[in-house]
């Protein structure tokens, strides 16, 4: 595999994501084969799929086919449900996949635009109350929004700057 980050399987490198399947079956089978290779054994298989997808979404660009079919092959990992309507940090709706952190009571949601499929942000969600986290379910413990992405040229080029 292509290591984005010492626990991550992809490569963050705009041609390497745009060389993965846009089909969202073929998606989730290399999904499972690359982090297979790299979870710790204590993490189950379906978590540890669900996460090397937010560490796609989070920490590269992907073509925007290639993100659609991200949101697609995480909706078939056994645990993610569907919210249909979320909200990320600015205040856009969207709907999410979300994933329950069966350790810690809160659920991981992923929020896309509902047209395009276009990765908005993220927000995490109390849905139990457990010994170590007592809030009140409905409580969103973290938020953030995607608000500009860009491709440059070099490392440490700015959107908008000649290389």
């Amino acid at each position: 595999g292509i290591t984005l980050k010492g626990d991550t399987p992809f490569s963050g490198a705009y041609n390497a994501l745009a060389a993965l399947p846009t089909d969202p079956d073929a998606l989730l089978q290399r999904i499972y084969r690359e982090s297979d290779a790299v979870r710790d054994p204590e993490v189950p298989r379906d978590q540890a799929a669900f996460v090397a997808i937010g560490d796609l979404l989070f920490e590269s660009y992907p073509p925007a086919e290639v993100g659609a079919a991200l949101y697609k092959a995480a909706a078939k990992i056994p645990g993610v449900v569907s919210v249909d309507d979320a909200v990320d940090a600015t205040g856009r709706h969207g709907v999410a996949i979300a994933r329950e952190d069966s350790g810690n009571g809160e659920r991981i949601e992923w929020i896309f635009d509902k047209k395009t499929l276009r990765f908005l942000g993220e927000r995490i969600v109390v849905v139990k109350a457990t010994a170590d986290n007592p809030l009140k379910v409905g409580t969103v413990t973290h938020t953030s929004a995607i608000t500009e992405r860009a491709v440059v040229d070099a490392n440490k080029q700015l959107p908008g700057q000649a290389s």
